[in-house]
């Protein structure tokens, strides 16, 4: 065999074990489709995951308020949306730190109206991860008030929450335990037509519900850090139509046409976690927003 021969066999080798065009189209468009069908799955199972740690800083926030219980006859903390002296003096339940609807840095913080959470449950509860779902992507060195509020931090989010020395602090969950804010036997701001929640205040309270993910349909802007376009549903869990805008998933829905799908977990002063849909819920109101709780919060 002469070297003309020799190179010929090898380039008719190499031609034998290259790909085609058709080949390569083929592989191509195979991936294409595995990835289609792969994709979706890994964020379902991505978002599943977090639901489940949702779910589990929810159980730590009850085992936290059942430790502050132990210590103090049974009663739970005031709710931190409470102030004392004003009339009807509740705040919407997603507050950590809330002061008359004052937004800056508090000079009184010993102030027995002030009933900010790290008050009672810093103790117990020194991580701020328990009260914010895992989606929110706030933590305990976020700075605040956060640069979507287009104000200059001052500090952080954890500090804040076990000082109370700035307000508001938002949580992205709701916070139900002695909370009366739309409870027409204390409050006369509210309409009694508008539906009724009363938060328990012992750990023998009639209502066992302490802590929900947040879902609610906002109708004004009062002194929120977040951008809040009115007229639309909030949630820190994610539901078709919706964009994320810190720390939410909103849609803006100015008919309140139809009650957004998707799921959220409830916490019980009995250490259960159940999740639900949220079209299952009940709807309470007020006249800046309407908060929906879960189905069997007693």
């Amino acid at each position: 065999m002469n070297g003309s021969e020799f190179i010929s066999l090898r380039q008719c080798a190499l031609r034998s074990k290259a790909f085609t065009l058709i080949e390569l189209l083929v592989v191509i468009s195979v991936i294409a489709l595995l990835m289609a069908i792969i994709i979706p799955a890994l964020r379902k199972a991505k978002e599943k995951a977090r639901q489940i740690v949702c779910a589990s800083n929810q159980r730590q926030l009850i085992l936290g308020l059942t430790l502050y219980a132990n210590s103090n006859a049974t009663k739970l903390p005031p709710s931190p949306s409470r102030q004392d002296h004003l009339e009807g003096g509740y705040h919407r339940p997603y507050e950590l730190n809330w002061r008359n609807n004052f937004v800056g840095t508090i000079s009184d913080t010993a102030d027995k109206s002030y009933h900010y959470a790290g008050r009672y449950l810093s103790t117990y509860l020194p991580d701020v991860k328990v009260f914010n779902c895992p989606l929110s992507a706030i933590r305990d060195n976020t700075p605040w008030p956060p640069p979507t509020s287009e104000q200059n931090p001052v500090g952080t989010y954890g500090e804040f929450y076990r000082t109370g020395r700035f307000t508001p602090l938002h949580s992205t969950y709701m916070l139900l335990w002695g909370y009366q804010g739309y409870n027409h036997k204390e409050s006369r701001a509210v309409d009694k037509s508008q539906g009724h929640f009363e938060g328990p205040e012992t750990v023998a309270g009639k209502t066992k519900l302490v802590v929900q993910d947040s879902f609610f349909y906002l109708t004004s802007n009062i002194n929120l850090l977040w951008p809040n376009p009115q007229v639309s549903w909030y949630s820190c869990h994610n539901f078709r139509g919706s964009v994320r805008a810190y720390p939410y998933y909103i849609l803006k829905d100015p008919t309140m046409s139809e009650q957004p799908m998707t799921r959220l977990n409830a916490g019980y002063l009995d250490g259960r976690v159940e999740a639900f849909n949220s079209p299952d819920a009940i709807a309470v109101k007020n006249y800046q927003a309407q908060a929906y709780l879960a189905p069997k919060f007693r």
